[in-house]
């Protein structure tokens, strides 16, 4: 799951170095990567941030100063689309083609930064709920595999032939037109 920081856009030093000592304790733990962009309420469609966003493929977890009531349609005005707790986005989307990401299937968690009073609290939280998430996508898959019928298993494939390699040094007819251009006639 990408985890995504919007950092405020209010002048305040407190909440900066709030966000600062939480990207610097999130990178601290292997395996976790945190993008920062700007406040997502002053993302513009051809902006770095949107572009950011853009990129993330898979679930997001957003970290910012609003909630999720306040986020939702934030992310849908920067193009982010998925669900909300279950619930779909409200914008109308194409449907996806067969072998296209399908931005519906994204799962989009919100976490509003203000709820904590040190990083320290925001990181296990953060934590705490990519650990649950993670077990219950493990869980999920395990119910989808258990529920699809057994399906035959592919016949074996014989090996690709190997290609002929040159004759080694050591070839009894070599051996034997070697003797004879060594003949004198």
């Amino acid at each position: 799951m990408a985890i995504v920081l919007s950092q405020t856009d209010k002048p305040s030093t407190d909440l900066r170095d709030f966000e600062e000592e939480l990207v610097a304790i999130l990178l601290m733990k292997d395996g976790l990567e945190v993008s920062i962009i700007g406040d997502i309420a002053n993302i513009e469609p051809d902006s770095t941030d949107a572009l950011c966003l853009e990129g993330v493929r898979g679930n997001l977890f957003l970290v910012s100063w609003y909630d999720q009531t306040e986020a939702k349609p934030l992310l849908e005005a920067a193009g982010v689309i998925g669900t909300y707790d279950g619930q779909p986005a409200t914008s109308t989307l194409p449907i996806a083609s067969p072998g296209h990401y399908d931005p519906l299937q994204r799962q989009i968690l919100c976490l509003n930064l203000s709820q904590f009073l040190k990083p320290i609290d925001a990181r296990r939280f953060i934590l705490k709920t990519l650990s649950e998430n993670q077990t219950t996508n493990v869980e999920q898959t395990q119910l989808k595999q258990t529920s699809e019928p057994e399906r035959p298993i592919a016949p074996f494939a014989k090996p690709m032939p190997k290609r002929q390699t040159t004759k080694s040094k050591n070839d009894a007819l070599d051996s034997l037109l070697d003797d004879f251009d060594e003949i004198d006639l």
